[in-house]
């Protein structure tokens, strides 16, 4: 993420988001307010609600947000021609490491979903959030047309697909709890950590 100050006179929605995420995960979306945000980026109130009307507003766009990145680096992986086992591992890779990278966003989505399922909402409100369950229906559907395709041909295995893959996201979506950046890691020691992250979630699936 951008430094906020610099991003907020550059970037304004986007320094919002990042300081909204951020707040998001820290304490929770119930415990979290306007002013939380508008205070960690040193703003007044009135700025983030000239760019967004409520809480809500910046927990969908931030949901979206999370769904946008996850897709950018799946679909062209899932839409190769390569052979199943690697796509999917391939397909794992790109899921973790976006996890990784944007884990604000993908905390936020994760723990605020049932935490407005059970709020009142309101019927536009509903709409988004079941636009919203649907997009996640795909991205794990882009990984069920890949081992449905490893087990018609050898290459993967799961007696019951659609059970086997819960514990595969599990796995997973487990990163975004668990996982905290250590000042001076290097771009193969995350590669190395996603890589290990994928083989213990996969292992249920590979041959």
């Amino acid at each position: 993420m951008a430094n906020p100050n610099e991003a907020l006179v550059n970037e304004p929605r986007e320094a919002i988001l990042d300081a909204a995420a951020l707040c998001f995960m820290e304490r929770g979306f119930n415990a979290t307010s306007i002013d939380d945000i508008a205070r960690r980026l040193s703003a007044t109130k009135g700025m983030v609600y000239h760019y967004f009307s409520s809480k809500a507003e910046l927990f969908f766009e931030i949901h979206h947000r999370a769904m946008d990145a996850l897709f950018d680096g799946l679909t062209p992986i899932a839409e190769s021609g390569l052979p199943a086992p690697e796509r999917f591992t391939a397909m794992a890779e790109s899921y973790v490491r976006t996890l990784i990278l944007t884990q604000p966003y993908q905390r936020t989505v994760s723990e605020a979903v049932q935490m407005l399922l059970r709020s009142s909402t309101t019927a536009e409100q509903r709409a988004q959030l079941e636009r919203l369950q649907a997009r996640r229906n795909r991205c794990e559907e882009l990984f069920m047309a890949v081992l449905e395709e490893g087990i018609g041909n050898g290459t993967m295995q799961a007696v019951r697909p659609r059970v086997s893959i819960k514990p595969v996201f599990g796995a997973m979506n487990s990163v975004i709890q668990w996982y905290h950046p250590r000042e001076g890691d290097t771009p193969a020691q995350l590669t190395e950590l996603i890589n290990e992250v994928v083989q213990v979630s996969l292992r249920g699936v590979m041959k």
